[in-house]
């Protein structure tokens, strides 16, 4: 009876273990939602049944409606754009899996920054479309690592997986940053006062030329006899 209950102890434990470690996968890639034509077809109907809820009739009285002001919101904010860690899945309870990282703090994130600022990581283009990032959404990984935000979802929908495209570190964690636009904005302020001061010198030159008559003979000539032929 002992071995017995032995025996059946040690095929429950092992029925538990491979629950929780189905379970764990069936979480890690999500194929609860893997069915596309399902889906597909629900979107389509939750669209339909949406764009009948809300046509109304709309009568045009030529009076321009006034639009509203942005909000108080910084549009330089910067924020984390990963939602609340899920909940623990039993393989990660019971000690068979790696729970995930804990979301890092200000501090650290402001340590990742400077690290990808040191890398000079925002004055690249982007890994994975080699384009430079301008005023589009930028996003930073926990790994220092800058993406664009579109380029990086897209990876992410592509793999279906969420690892990084460049260190393959699993399990990230994103920030919005806004350092390509800011360094986007200078560059451009930059080459508009170069050119500007560019029109000032030449112009400032033409004056020069015709109001003071140069060193050399053969132009100092050249000078004088235009001045005739303009004032004859």
């Amino acid at each position: 009876m002992l071995k017995n209950k032995g025996h059946s102890s040690k095929k429950d434990n092992l029925a538990i273990t491979a629950v929780a470690l189905q379970d764990h996968i069936l979480h890690d890639l999500q194929l609860r939602d893997l069915s596309v034509a399902t889906t597909r077809v629900q979107k389509k109907e939750n669209r339909s049944k949406a764009l009948k809820r809300e046509t109304k009739a709309v009568i045009d009285t030529g009076l321009r409606k006034t639009t509203q002001g942005p909000r108080g919101e910084d549009p330089e904010k910067e924020y984390v754009l990963d939602p609340k860690p899920p909940p623990l899945t039993l393989a990660q309870k019971l000690g068979l899996v790696e729970p995930p990282p804990l979301p890092l703090s200000s501090d650290e994130w402001e340590k990742v920054k400077q690290r990808s600022i040191l890398q000079g990581d925002s004055m690249q283009p982007c890994p994975i479309c080699k384009e430079e990032f301008r005023l589009h959404p930028q996003v930073l990984l926990s790994c220092s690592h800058v993406f664009h935000k579109a380029c990086l979802q897209a990876f992410e929908k592509f793999t279906s997986k969420k690892t990084c495209p460049l260190c393959r570190k699993n399990q990230y964690q994103t920030r919005v940053i806004h350092d390509g636009a800011q360094l986007f904005r200078t560059k451009c302020a930059t080459r508009i006062q170069a050119y500007w001061r560019g029109c000032i010198v030449r112009k400032w030159y033409r004056n020069l030329r015709e109001t003071v008559p140069p060193r050399d003979a053969k132009l100092r000539r050249k000078f004088y006899e235009k001045k005739v032929d303009t004032h004859s």
